[in-house]
């Protein structure tokens, strides 16, 4: 017959270790952000130029060279687009689509011409397509996008540089195999109309900053049994409730709980859009007991 022998305290720790760890749940917590610069607050007008010379480019191929121009052609379209979808915004476009000649007149002489208080100018535009993996014999490519505009005010003197990027899975997969991967793959030249929706995506990159966005957040709850009411309050919705469950539990005597009721309610108060009061609980939990999900969200929270 077999014995049960006594468990020593070291496996009962660990014991009461892994019975005390289970796994977290997520709530989605949409953070809306206000726009980081901003135009007139009345009306205004800007004008849209191009001063990249896709000469400069040196791209010898013509079928290229169009899918280039293509690209560069609908950045600056869809930042008039994005521009006009402020309110009191005007937006006049001077791009010669055909000829996408370069505009060398002086900035504060269009600005006084067009009565613009702006002129935005493109200084230059690139794409390519690269190969972005391989996995199971198949070869994945991302089109690759980069847009350079300088937005002047209406004197022609104070500017801003606007840089924008965006990487986009290409749509022509899969490639199989590693010999098509060498000869036959995906190219700028045949790929024009995923090369000016990169474009944009690009555009809105260099141009985020004088937008308002959204960004949604999968932060963690610690969901211990004593919490679950609440829990199920804040999937419901049901903020207010779920806030008047977890505050008496900012007075408990263990540290570890009085922790993670502060970390929760400092997901209730994000979720809000309280930040103020989302940075004191959240900062409240590490402080009686450091974790990794407040130093998460502390981090989070001092860039809203």
């Amino acid at each position: 017959m077999y014995s049960m022998k006594p468990l020593n305290s070291a496996c009962i720790i660990l014991l009461l270790f892994f019975s005390a760890c289970t796994a977290p749940l997520y709530v989605a917590v949409p953070v809306d952000y206000t726009a980081k610069l901003n135009l007139r607050p009345d009306s205004t007008t800007i004008v849209l130029i191009n001063q990249f010379d896709i000469n400069q480019a040196k791209i010898t191929n013509k079928k290229k060279l169009d899918v280039i121009k293509a690209g560069a052609v609908a950045a600056i379209n869809y930042a008039g687009l994005e521009f006009r979808s402020l309110p009191h915004v005007k937006v006049i476009n001077l791009i010669d689509t055909t000829a996408f000649t370069v505009n060398a007149d002086s900035i504060k002489l269009i600005a006084q011409k067009y009565n613009a208080h702006y002129v935005l100018a493109l200084k230059n535009f690139t794409a390519d397509i690269g190969l972005s993996d391989i996995a199971n014999y198949t070869s994945y490519y991302n089109t690759n996008t980069a847009v350079d505009f300088v937005f002047f005010e209406g004197n022609g003197i104070y500017h801003r540089d606007l840089k924008g990027n965006a990487v986009d899975a290409q749509s022509e997969q899969p490639y199989f195999g590693l010999l098509p991967t060498l000869l036959i793959h995906p190219t700028v030249k045949g790929n024009k109309q995923s090369i000016k929706t990169s474009a944009e995506h690009a555009t809105e990159n260099a141009l985020q900053d004088y937008f308002p966005y959204t960004i949604t957040h999968n932060r963690p709850l610690y969901n211990d049994a004593i919490f679950l009411p609440a829990i199920k309050e804040i999937q419901s919705g049901n903020l207010n409730k779920a806030d008047s469950l977890l505050t008496p539990f900012l007075q408990d005597k263990n540290p570890q709980i009085a922790s993670k009721a502060a970390y929760n309610l400092a997901v209730v108060y994000e979720s809000e859009g309280d930040i103020d009061s989302a940075l004191d609980l959240a900062q409240q939990s590490s402080d009686k007991y450091r974790n990794e999900y407040a130093t998460a969200i502390l981090a989070d929270l001092k860039e809203e």
